[in-house]
C-alpha cells in the first residue's frame, strides 16, 4: 500500500540463477563423496579435507589457511586440488602440475598417473598447464599456496568451456560420467599418497613461477 492507501505495484525483473554446476558444484560434490569413501576405508595417512572460500578474489581462503593450517604445514604429504570436473570430452582431463615449470613433486605425478591407469584412464591433457597458455590456468586456484611453500601439489579439472561464469552453467550440462571417473581419479590419487611407505618429495631445486 502507498500512503493514500491505494495498491502499490513494484515490477520485478525475472531473477537470473547463476547455478554454477560446473564452477564449482562439481569439485564440491566429488570432495564429499571422496569424504565418504575415505571415511568407511581410512587410508594410513589421515586425510584433511578443506573447502576454501574466496579463490576468484585472489586464492583468499587457501592463502589464509596456509598461513594459518589447522594442523602444521610440513605435516600435509600432498594437496589434490579440484576445480570444475564435469564438463568437455569424456575421454580427456587435465592434471596441472604435472610437468615442469609447474611440477614440484615428480613422485606424485607418478602417483596421479597410476592411478588414472586404475581408475578413469583419462588422455591428460597437458596444453593447460603450459606456462604459455594464455589463461594462466595453473595460478588460478587454491593449490597454488601450497605449492609455494614446497607441498607437493596437483590441480585435477577439465578445463573451462562457453558457460563459465554464465547463467548456463547448469546441471544438466554435466557430464555425471565423467566427474565420477575423475572422483574416483582422485580419490585413488589420495589413498596412493596415503599407503606409500615413503611420502612423495618436492623436487630439488622447484621454485614456482
Amino acid at each position: 500500500m502507498d500512503l493514500r492507501g491505494e495498491p502499490a505495484y513494484v515490477h520485478l525483473r525475472p531473477a537470473r540463477y547463476w547455478n554454477g554446476a560446473d564452477d564449482n558444484a562439481t569439485t564440491s560434490v566429488a570432495l564429499l563423496a571422496i569424504a565418504r569413501a575415505w571415511k568407511q576405508h581410512p587410508g594410513k595417512r589421515s586425510a584433511l579435507f578443506v573447502f576454501h572460500g574466496a579463490e576468484e578474489r585472489g586464492l583468499l581462503g587457501s592463502r589464509y589457511h596456509v598461513l594459518h593450517p589447522v594442523v602444521p604445514l610440513g605435516s600435509i604429504v600432498a594437496v589434490l586440488n579440484g576445480d570444475m570436473l564435469g564438463r568437455n570430452s569424456p575421454d580427456t582431463a587435465a592434471l596441472l602440475g604435472s610437468q615442469p615449470p609447474h611440477r614440484n613433486s615428480a613422485a606424485l605425478v607418478q602417483m596421479a598417473v597410476d592411478a588414472n591407469l586404475a581408475t578413469g584412464r583419462f588422455v591428460i591433457d597437458s596444453l593447460w598447464d603450459r606456462p604459455t597458455h594464455p589463461e594462466g590456468w595453473y595460478f588460478r586456484s587454491d593449490h597454488v599456496p601450497y605449492a609455494e611453500r614446497g607441498v607437493p601439489s596437483l590441480f585435477f579439472s577439465s578445463n573451462l568451456h562457453s558457460d563459465y561464469h554464465t547463467p548456463r552453467d547448469e546441471p544438466k550440462n554435466i557430464d555425471y560420467g565423467k566427474l565420477t571417473h575423475i572422483t574416483r581419479w582422485m580419490y585413488m590419487t589420495g589413498w596412493i599418497a596415503a599407503n606409500a611407505a615413503v611420502r612423495p618429495t618436492v623436487d630439488p631445486g622447484f621454485v614456482l613461477r
